[in-house]
């Protein structure tokens, strides 16, 4: 179902929004866990510079300022409704002929929910997008390509967003405009790796093998074998995306399906390795809860990771800026906050040769619809809110920036700010040394730079999903569903690549 929303959202819907925001993925939406967090040796999420994007009056597109027109902007976040009241009253400032409607989308399937929307007549301008519900299968069913609206306006998305737009291309055109990042950093406990006797991995010097020896080091089991504390949860595999879990893992080996020429990759070592890491920690080593544990238990990876039941946690950076939500809301003691125990570590490098300090990002979007009768307008009004919306908001929207070219000084300043119980807004502690652990100019990020260029590897992703599925309800072992993935998947490879 959807909701439109009038812009006098109460504090209420604030506070639910970013108590959400705090405990899913890191990400800006709760149903589709994206914010949400690849690639170039100097990402564009850590160097944040002091310069403002290009003025409106210098664009290349040009707008009828006499022209009345109104925008809808689909959305299943919650998030984007907080952000948007905060920074809609300076669009209308610069556009008061541009009304925007924001349609909050509250059904499990967005992509369906908005296909079926334009099947019904409705009006659809700009749609939510992003690395983790972007429609690859058949995305000139739902978007524009927005490569001729880049180069008619003259803006330079390398300089401003560095290689996340990359992740938005598909079949060779770009779909999205990046908004918000969440970089995948590892939450970890510092007063349980100092009683263990555990070096910090503040340096990022670790390898996957040693984060999940680490990991066992850290579970604490009854005396019947049971978990009473996990060495680590994983937010794409609490979520039950196991493909997608995996596949990040075997990322940091350099792994893909798709290989960089486009063909299929008959190596799917680095890939089983991966999957065997995963499959030891839930059912060997017992680090690691089980898709059903974490269904019977309802475990929640950042929760959980603040009151004890798992030691570290995978998830967003961003997650950096709901500390002092943590602290109001209960999930994190004042003491525990007081003695700075939880902080962030650099994601494992896949061997000892393996460059340190690399994370996979999830990225957050927007994109034009097809079927939109104002796409100019609405190409201008999903640059500003990739830009200065972001910035504008950062009081009440904690966002970690894809644009390299906002305010780090005044970001940092305004994300100490938030709504506390009584729904008002409030500046909480100063954090800069967490924020700058978050913003780490030394991580490297990695992403799929040859799976994402073809719109099969979704039909790809969502058959080795099924495979996954059986291993880790313990149906199959690691050796049958390596060798049964990899037949199915490239048979749609050679079907759908012809």
């Amino acid at each position: 179902m959807s909701k439109r929303v009038k812009w006098s959202g109460s504090l209420l819907v604030v506070w639910m929004v970013a108590f959400i925001f705090l405990t899913g993925c890191s990400g800006s939406n709760s149903g589709n866990k994206p914010a949400d967090s690849a690639q170039s040796e100097k990402p564009a999420q850590q160097e944040i510079s002091t310069s403002n994007p290009p003025e409106t009056e210098k664009l290349g597109i040009q707008l009828d300022p006499n022209k009345k027109v109104k925008l809808r902007y689909y959305t299943p976040s919650a998030y984007d409704q907080v952000e948007f009241e905060a920074a809609y009253p300076e669009w209308q400032k610069l556009y008061p002929n541009i009304e925007v409607e924001l349609v909050l989308v509250s059904s499990g399937d967005f992509n369906t929910s908005v296909k079926m929307a334009t099947i019904a007549g409705e009006q659809v301008d700009v749609i939510y997008t992003g690395t983790t519900n972007l429609e690859r299968s058949n995305p000139g069913s739902l978007y524009v390509p927005l490569d001729d609206f880049i180069k008619k306006d003259g803006w330079d998305l390398n300089a401003e967003f560095g290689d996340y737009k990359d992740q938005l291309m598909i079949d060779g055109k770009l779909y999205g405009i990046p908004r918000a990042i969440a970089p995948d950093g590892v939450w970890y406990n510092k007063k349980l790796f100092q009683e263990q006797g555990i070096p910090d991995p503040s340096s990022g010097d670790w390898t996957w093998k040693e984060f999940f020896q680490i990991a066992k080091k850290l579970t604490k089991l009854d005396e019947k074998g049971n978990s009473m504390r996990y060495g680590i949860q994983d937010w794409t595999f609490q979520t039950g995306n196991l493909a997608t879990s995996t596949l990040n893992l075997a990322l940091y080996a350099g792994w893909e399906m798709i290989k960089g020429d486009g063909s299929f990759n008959t190596d799917w070592e680095p890939y089983k390795e991966a999957v065997q890491l995963m499959y030891n920690a839930v059912y060997v080593d017992k680090s690691m809860a089980s898709p059903a544990d974490i269904a019977a238990k309802g475990l929640h990876w950042q929760n959980d990771y603040y009151s004890g039941v798992n030691a570290m946690g995978i998830g967003g950076r961003n997650g950096a800026l709901f500390q002092d939500l943590a602290v109001e809301y209960g999930q994190l003691t004042h003491e525990d906050d007081d003695a700075g125990i939880h902080t962030l570590a650099p994601m494992p490098r896949w061997d000892g040769s393996s460059p340190k300090k690399q994370a996979l990002s999830t990225i957050v979007s927007d994109s034009i619809s097809k079927l939109s009768k104002n796409p100019d307008e609405a190409y201008m009004f999903i640059k500003w809110h990739a830009t200065k919306s972001i910035e504008i908001a950062s009081k009440v929207a904690h966002r970690i920036p894809a644009s390299s070219k906002l305010d780090k000084a005044a970001l940092m300043n305004n994300w100490r700010y938030y709504n506390n119980k009584d729904g008002k807004l409030v500046q909480g502690k100063q954090r800069d040394e967490l924020y700058n652990r978050m913003l780490d100019p030394e991580i490297k990020t990695i992403y799929f730079q040859n799976s994402v260029k073809y719109s099969y590897s979704a039909k790809m992703k969502a058959e080795l999903e099924k495979h996954l599925s059986k291993l880790f309800a313990n149906e199959i072992k690691v050796d049958e569903m390596i060798d049964s993935a990899k037949i199915a998947t490239f048979n749609i490879y050679e079907e759908e690549s012809k």
